[in-house]
C-alpha cells in the first residue's frame, strides 16, 4: 500500500468515527504534510482522494471542511406515494430462466447457474411510472409456471408464497440517482421527451444466514414526478 493509500485510510476512519462534524474545517496540505512527514504533492494527492470520496470539500479561499452530505447516519426513509389517489397496476411484460455471468455474478452465489428475470411496468392511472428488471435466486421461487404472468405481478409475494420468506423484512441495500435513458427497449414505454430523466434505482436484497447472497436485483427506472423519499434521522451518528 502507497503513503498517501494508508493516510486516506488512517483519515476516512477518524472521519467515520465522529473525529470531526459537518462543515467542520479539515486538515490543510500543510498539516497533512506535517503531521504525516510527506511531501506537498503527497499531501494534495491524499486531499484529492478524500473529496473523490466525498469525505470532504474544498473551497477556493477558505480552505478543506468535512462534507456536509451525511455519511454512516441512522434514519428512516418513508417512500412516499404520489399517485395522489388514481388507480395503480403492474403489468409483466415478460419472466425468464437466464444465465448471463454478469448477472450472476451480481447474485454472489456458488450454488446457481442461472436465475429468474422478471420484467414489469408500474401504472399511475394510465400512464407508466416505472419498468423494473428483477434477477432472482430460483432458488426461492417455483418456476414451474413461467407463462403464468399473472403470478409474478407482485414478486415479493411470489416468494412468500413459495419459499415462506418475507423479502420485506431482508437487509437490503439501494442507490438512487438521475439520469437520461437511451435504451428504446425501455423507452418505448413511456411518452416522454427524449431527454427526459428517470429515478435510476438499484436494489440488492440480501438472504439471510447466507453471507452477501443475494434473493434479488433489481434495476428500475422511475418517473422523478411519482418518485420521493421522507428521510427522518434522531442522531447524526450510529
Amino acid at each position: 500500500m502507497s503513503k498517501y493509500q494508508d493516510i486516506v485510510l488512517k483519515l476516512v476512519e477518524k472521519l467515520d468515527n465522529g473525529w470531526l462534524n459537518p462543515g467542520d474545517r479539515f486538515y490543510s496540505e500543510a498539516e497533512i504534510s506535517r503531521i504525516y512527514h510527506v511531501s506537498s504533492t503527497t499531501a494534495v494527492k491524499v486531499l484529492n482522494t478524500l473529496e473523490q470520496q466525498n469525505k470532504v470539500t474544498r473551497v477556493q479561499g477558505s480552505g478543506t471542511f468535512v462534507a456536509k452530505e451525511a455519511h454512516k447516519q441512522v434514519a428512516m426513509l418513508t417512500d412516499l406515494n404520489l399517485a395522489e389517489g388514481q388507480t395503480e397496476s403492474v403489468k409483466v411484460l415478460l419472466v425468464r430462466m437466464g444465465d448471463d455471468q454478469d448477472v450472476l455474478q451480481k447474485l454472489h452465489s456458488d450454488e446457481i447457474n442461472n436465475y429468474l428475470e422478471v420484467r414489469r411496468l408500474r401504472y399511475i392511472g394510465k400512464k407508466v411510472s416505472q419498468y423494473s428488471i428483477s434477477y432472482l435466486n430460483p432458488n426461492y421461487l417455483n418456476t414451474d409456471e413461467l407463462d403464468n404472468l399473472s403470478l409474478f405481478n407482485s414478486v415479493y409475494q411470489k416468494v412468500r408464497d413459495d419459499s415462506k420468506i418475507d423479502p420485506f423484512e431482508l437487509p437490503f441495500k439501494q442507490k438512487n440517482w438521475a439520469k437520461t435513458v437511451s435504451d428504446k427497449e425501455i423507452l418505448q414505454y413511456f411518452t416522454q421527451e427524449a431527454k427526459q430523466l428517470f429515478i435510476y434505482q438499484e436494489r440488492e436484497t440480501y438472504l439471510p444466514l447466507v453471507s452477501g447472497e443475494l434473493l434479488e436485483y433489481t434495476i428500475s427506472y422511475k418517473l422523478p414526478e411519482f418518485w420521493g423519499y421522507e428521510a427522518t434521522a434522531t442522531a447524526y451518528r450510529q
